[in-house]
């Protein structure tokens, strides 16, 4: 016989005792949360797995750069031709130049897949770059400047 309470018919409440519930109601939730989950998850793996191997490249070029240094023997031209080449890879980069600024002009130091038409016309060249360029703005600020290839 079932307990009742004084105030009603309600069944009164019994200590010790645990009634089953269905945990059918929460299973859809679950499932839901588990699929959403698994894909953030998936997206974490991947951004960390891209991390990861830019990381990766970065030490292969810089170790590829203090192997130069260390056997170039005091000649300075191998190791802007490797610092050069590195960082063109690791920008994928079609090709890059490496300047030398002196005082307000510059000059080319090392290219790297430079175009042939574009080797010729800098190579040996001192140029002054008009004021508002992004290479005279990073000169003054001795701050990077990056230039968005244009569509």
């Amino acid at each position: 016989m079932k307990g009742r309470s004084t105030a009603g018919d309600n069944p009164a409440k019994t200590r010790g005792r645990k009634t089953a519930t269905s945990k059918r109601r929460n299973a859809p939730k679950a499932a839901i949360r588990h699929n959403s989950s698994t894909a953030s998850h998936e997206a974490e793996i991947a951004r960390l797995t891209r991390e990861r191997d830019e990381a990766l490249e970065q030490q292969t070029a810089t170790s590829e750069v203090l192997r130069v240094i260390s056997s170039s023997q005091g000649e300075i031209q191998p190791v802007f031709e490797s610092m050069l080449a590195n960082a063109t890879r690791v920008c994928q980069a079609q090709f890059g130049h490496l300047l030398l600024c002196e005082g307000d002009a510059f000059h080319n130091i090392a290219m790297c897949h430079a175009p042939s038409a574009l080797a010729e016309k800098i190579r040996g060249q001192l140029f002054r770059p008009h004021p508002e360029s992004p290479l005279a703005q990073a000169a003054i600020t001795k701050q990077p400047v990056q230039v968005r290839p244009s569509p």
